[in-house]
């Protein structure tokens, strides 16, 4: 009897083991998705028996970008072939956590927006639009600037289409079933022209994703399929802030949308594509995203940044200030009026026309560092800095950033600073990603008056960090920094205890930050506020 219910025990595991669900993933995007970096460069530990690589032992893999009619998967063990992207590593590592066969597919196409209209003509787009997709078609790798297939052009389509081809020809047939992990997804680039929208853009691509999947599924987790996507670096000449806002917003306002930080790594010599490196730190943030939400059973894995060598690394002291209304040297004045990388511009002074794409100090074409900023790094896109000296230095749009470097733990970083476009009110703000070290205590919008900005880099942390600042989408004049152990606002308000969130929250007095701008006692985080009349730092 023992031996038979053994013998009953080993079959219904051996059963449940036959009946599991085969896990997919889905990749998308444009060029950064689709790989860019050379397979020699691959991380060595994919290099196994020389070429050509066979990293893989479960994978099964089927690249449809203009074949979204496909129907089967390939044996995947030999890395991608003259170029790899992220989904290999990613790929690599769901490969070593797995002991049965997944399945992976990828649409990725180079150059692609979401928008319609702001690329070239003979390119697909991500579009999503109720009404637009009512008369556009899957793209099917033809000539869409052919009449006759012009309306053939969209990839949300190819990929959702093709997944569901997929499901028709192979997935629905594995015994046990299958199950949908989640979408990787990197792109915006191609939507920097336009920027202003991409939330409902991409917003209404993740929507019909999920939508379409779920149609074709039937599991209502799919509604809220997890999406996770990596944002667009920020040295990349395709940067835009305005994107990467919308991105995070999208993952603010959406369940289960997660982004990777790729704002500060590594990339190849055209200032666009990710390098081996930056390549490979994507493919295993992903991965540890997947783990982190149980789409994985396996192991975080070890990813360290890769970030650009910078030129910030210097020794620089606990109290510091710049004032540009000084009068500017002799020397400084006369190598601005006479370098032709500093044309005089408007009234704004002297403007630069060129591109920093590593943190360096404001200097002429020959190497002249103006001692009047000297200690300040720029890192620029496009000519979007002007000096006006013994006034300002100015920004302008998203092309350019200020970075003030080693700043400390509990240190404040003061700005003084105008608007200086009257058709958009913009002040200067810390880049987006600064947004989990600094709390701004003063200022941070436009004003047309002469403002003083403070943010306070949280003492949370215990290093000291590069801070940059911004201005998106206009302009700004800045004509004196500080950065100060002290709080640069007077004020004769008692000190009290640190305390926590909860604690302001829970309270009925009014709460107001040092700006004197009430905070309602529900919304408050970490920063400095004003509580029954005493200072408190919210921890």
């Amino acid at each position: 009897m023992k031996k038979l219910l053994t013998l009953f025990l080993a079959l219904l595991s051996a059963a449940g083991a036959t009946a599991q669900k085969k896990s997919v993933f889905l990749y998308a995007g444009q060029s950064n998705a689709d790989g860019r970096e050379f397979v020699q460069n691959l991380p060595d530990y994919m290099k196994q028996g020389g070429e050509p690589y066979s990293p893989y032992n479960h994978l099964q893999w089927a690249s449809i970008c203009g074949t979204p009619s496909k129907k089967t998967f390939e044996k995947r063990q030999m890395a991608i072939g003259e170029r790899y992207a992220f989904c290999d590593v990613t790929n690599y590592w769901i490969d070593q956590s797995s002991s049965t066969d997944f399945y992976a597919i990828k649409c990725a196409y180079g150059g692609t927006s979401i928008a319609p209209g702001v690329t070239d003509a003979k390119l697909p787009i991500w579009y999503a639009d109720a009404e637009w997709m009512k008369t556009h078609n899957a793209y099917c790798g033809q000539d869409i600037t052919q009449e006759a297939y012009k309306n053939n052009n969209s990839l949300t389509k190819n990929l959702t289409e093709g997944f569901a081809s997929l499901v028709d020809g192979t997935l629905s047939a594995i015994d046990g079933g299958y199950d949908v992990k989640a979408i990787m997804w990197h792109q915006g680039e191609s939507d920097r022209n336009a920027a202003d929208s991409y939330y409902t853009n991409f917003k209404t691509l993740i929507a019909y994703m999920r939508q379409a999947i779920y149609e074709k599924t039937g599991d209502v987790a799919d509604l809220t399929l997890p999406f996770i996507f990596g944002t667009v670096c920020h040295n990349s000449t395709q940067y835009n802030a305005k994107v990467e806002l919308a991105q995070l917003q999208v993952a603010n306002d959406l369940d289960n949308v997660f982004y990777i930080d790729m704002s500060e790594v590594t990339l190849r010599s055209d200032n666009l594509h990710f390098d081996g490196p930056a390549t490979e730190y994507l493919g295993k943030m992903m991965y540890n995203k997947l783990v982190e939400l149980n789409l994985v059973e396996g192991e975080i894995v070890d990813a360290k940044r890769p970030t650009p060598d910078s030129n910030t690394d210097i020794q620089v002291e606990a109290e510091r200030q710049w004032d540009f209304t000084k009068p500017w040297s002799s020397e400084s004045v006369a190598k601005l009026e006479a370098d032709d990388k500093w044309p005089a511009f408007k009234s704004w002074g002297y403007r630069y026309s060129g591109s920093w794409s590593t943190p360096t100090e404001l200097q002429t074409s020959t190497g002249y560092k103006f001692p009047e900023t000297e200690g300040l790094f720029f890192t620029a896109n496009a000519n979007r800095a002007t000096i006006d000296p013994g006034k300002n230095i100015g920004l302008y749009s998203s092309g350019i950033y200020l970075i003030v470097p080693k700043v400390k733990p509990g240190q404040y970083v003061t700005i003084e600073s105008v608007t200086g476009n009257s058709s958009r009110e913009r002040g200067i703000t810390f880049d987006t990603m600064y947004g989990q070290y600094l709390d701004c205590i003063q200022g941070g919008e436009a004003s047309y008056q002469r403002q003083t900005n403070v943010w306070w880099y949280r003492d949370t942390f215990t290093e000291p960090r590069d801070m940059k600042f911004c201005c998106i989408d206009g302009g700004i004049f800045i004509y004196k920094i500080m950065v100060s152990d002290a709080s640069p606002i007077v004020t004769d308000i008692e000190e009290a205890p640190s305390v926590c969130p909860q604690s302001v929250s829970d309270s009925h007095n009014s709460i107001y930050r040092l700006s004197g701008v009430k905070s309602p006692g529900a919304k408050v985080h970490k920063g400095i506020y004003i509580s029954n009349g005493k200072k408190v730092i919210v921890r």
